[in-house]
């Protein structure tokens, strides 16, 4: 799926790559954080010694910064373990292009989200690096 980007999300990739001196591949809301997508190795130099690049995009914007690493195309669990961090769930599985995600009573509705927010959020994320369906939390 590809993706398209609005004015607002190519000026936070702006100042992402100002700031921090890596450019970001693609950025997007999950949970009130913006999450920037980078290649692998340039994860560190983004994240900046101690954190410090993080804090001073997070105090620029006011939001929750968060950094992950662009994903290969078998790393479907760690790609959406990264982006749902703290939470954790138990399991998942995919099946015919559709997504089962085994959750604890504590995760599973902060995964879903009021009126499934956060679940369609992740699914639209997941969508444009994997070629799955849909995301279900069970």
């Amino acid at each position: 799926m590809k993706t398209t980007l609005d004015i607002n999300s190519i000026q936070q990739i702006n100042l992402f790559s100002r700031i921090t001196g890596v450019s970001s591949k693609n950025c997007f809301n999950y949970s009130n954080s913006l999450i920037f997508v980078v290649d692998g190795q340039d994860l560190n130099r983004a994240l900046g010694p101690g954190g410090e690049n993080i804090r001073r995009v997070g105090n620029y914007l006011k939001r929750k910064i968060k950094i992950i690493r662009e994903p290969d195309k078998e790393d479907l669990e760690k790609f959406i373990r990264f982006i749902v961090y703290p939470l954790k769930f138990k399991r998942l599985s995919v099946e015919n292009g559709k997504v089962a995600i085994s959750a604890g009573v504590q995760s599973k509705a902060p995964l879903i989200g009021r009126d499934h927010a956060r679940l369609n959020e992740l699914t639209s994320i997941v969508k444009q690096y994997f070629d799955i369906k849909e995301i279900r939390i069970v």
